[in-house]
């Protein structure tokens, strides 16, 4: 009798996960996030190394510098969302809050230099649809165009333009049997137009536009992956928007930890995601 009344007695015990409900759910969206950005990541490798040429970091205009500073950024505002949590288990709310500001800040930079990179990359026409991808095409069309500012008396003796239906020729003709060997004799001819009249377009002699083998498919990968992670930081960011609207409506309190926790969750898996994106993108050529 005494063990049957000792058995009753026995508190019930816990028979779920040893975690809470709200950060079980989380763990299960950012599976689905790892398999989300697997696939892209994964589809950028397939599609990189499987092709003979690839346009190089520098040709697309990116900046190992910036996104160098970026990863930095990140990583300190990882590192800030932690601290935040730490005060609040603390029960330092104050200082929970400043650290919360200062990650919300940490994103913000973030997405400033991607805004910046992405004007830039727009402006000189690197975005998909915009690239020249075959030498033989971008020069028939440079030819084209900078004939009709010609009258037939200075398409007879214009240098310029004998050096391209030169080049034209040797492609009509496939003297180059590989794309290598076809863009490195257009870019020859293009430095050494740019040499003669400048980089900037002046009005005065051919220029030729700039040539990227698979470009358009770059620029289609970088500005899908890079998108998506950019919206994911975006979305961090409202939440870190709505604790700083909660604390200034009294509506913050310690019992928010979780909220904290989850979000710094969630914000570390954003910032993991742009170690990979930043030395596949940015370092590998």
């Amino acid at each position: 009798m005494t063990t049957h009344a000792a058995t009753l007695d026995a508190p019930p015990q816990h028979m779920g996960l040893p975690l809470r409900n709200g950060k079980l759910a989380m763990w299960l969206f950012l599976a689905t996030e790892i398999m989300f950005f697997s696939g892209l990541i994964g589809a950028y490798i397939v599609l990189r190394f499987g092709q003979p040429v690839w346009p190089r970091p520098h040709d697309m205009l990116l900046e190992e510098f910036l996104g160098a500073i970026n990863t930095f950024f990140l990583i300190c505002s990882s590192v800030s969302i932690v601290l935040a949590h730490a005060a609040m288990l603390k029960k330092k709310l104050g200082l929970a809050l400043v650290y919360i500001a200062v990650t919300l800040a940490l994103g913000g930079v973030f997405l400033l230099i991607k805004a910046h990179e992405y004007t830039h990359k727009w402006e000189h026409g690197i975005f998909p649809g915009g690239i020249h991808e075959s030498p033989d095409l971008a020069l028939k069309q440079a030819i084209a165009d900078y004939r009709n500012k010609l009258s037939l008396d200075e398409q007879k003796t214009d240098a310029d333009l004998a050096a391209a239906l030169a080049l034209a020729d040797r492609f009509a003709v496939q003297e180059f049997k590989t794309t290598q060997a076809q863009l490195a004799a257009y870019r020859e001819l293009q430095a050494k137009l740019a040499e003669k009249h400048g980089e900037k377009h002046d009005g005065h002699g051919l220029h030729l536009p700039p040539v990227h083998p698979n470009g358009n498919l770059w620029a289609s990968l970088y500005f899908t992956i890079t998108g998506f992670h950019a919206l994911h930081v975006l979305g961090g960011m409202v939440m870190f928007v709505v604790m700083l609207v909660r604390a200034a409506l009294g509506l913050f309190t310690l019992e928010s930890v979780y909220f904290v926790e989850y979000a710094g969750l969630y914000w570390h898996f954003v910032d993991i995601v742009w170690i990979f994106l930043f030395p596949l993108l940015y370092l590998i050529g």
